[in-house]
């Protein structure tokens, strides 16, 4: 079966939930970066990472929460943002490209072959891939890997995997970053849980 996990992580001006001005998150606030790993079901990495910065204005950022305004200028992020050259739709648009060139094909539910969205809490991610890059979300199958389920099921019933699993983190919230750190947060747990095999 040929099945790939991406794992993707997205960097934006807030979180999702509603704000006091009715609209949603996940709509209102810009995505600043994205950054992927393609990797096979063994979790080896398939192809590069891709990263792609989302230019957006100033109008467009002071739209942000003061925190994600505070995180991403003490990152540098935000310089990147303001002097990027590539829309949100060129950056979507970009990424399909690069999991063309890797011979990946949308999500096919019949013969359940194709990429599946991987990540640590990625409902929060992918609320923002489906309203604001909604080719994406098609690409990928409507289920996720979400890691932080598995670190919770670890911490109620192995606290010490858990404990393991997740000591090296660093949380930067840089996106590749935080990408290579759930990969090898997931690593942990399948070698632990399925003795490593495939």
């Amino acid at each position: 079966m040929n099945n790939y996990f991406l794992f993707g992580d997205i960097e934006t001006g807030g979180l999702n939930g509603r704000l006091a001005n009715g609209q949603l998150g996940m709509e209102y606030y810009p995505i600043f970066e994205l950054a992927i790993v393609v990797t096979d079901k063994d979790l080896n990495q398939v192809g590069s990472a891709l990263r792609v910065v989302v230019h957006q204005s100033d109008d467009i950022i002071n739209h942000s929460s003061q925190w994600a305004i505070d995180a991403h200028t003490k990152s540098g992020l935000l310089d990147e943002v303001r002097s990027g050259v590539y829309s949100l739709v060129e950056c979507e648009q970009q990424i399909l490209d690069h999991l063309k060139a890797m011979g990946i094909a949308p999500y096919n539910r019949e013969t359940k072959e194709g990429v599946i969205f991987a990540g640590n809490s990625i409902m929060f991610d992918r609320s923002y891939i489906l309203c604001q890059m909604p080719r994406l979300h098609e690409f990928l199958h409507y289920r996720q890997l979400d890691i932080s389920a598995i670190a919770l099921a670890a911490r109620a019933w192995a606290p010490e995997l858990e404990k393991k699993a997740v000591g090296m983190k660093q949380y930067k919230h840089e996106a590749l970053a935080d990408i290579r750190e759930s990969i090898a947060e997931l690593k942990c747990y399948k070698d632990a849980l399925f003795g490593g095999k495939g």
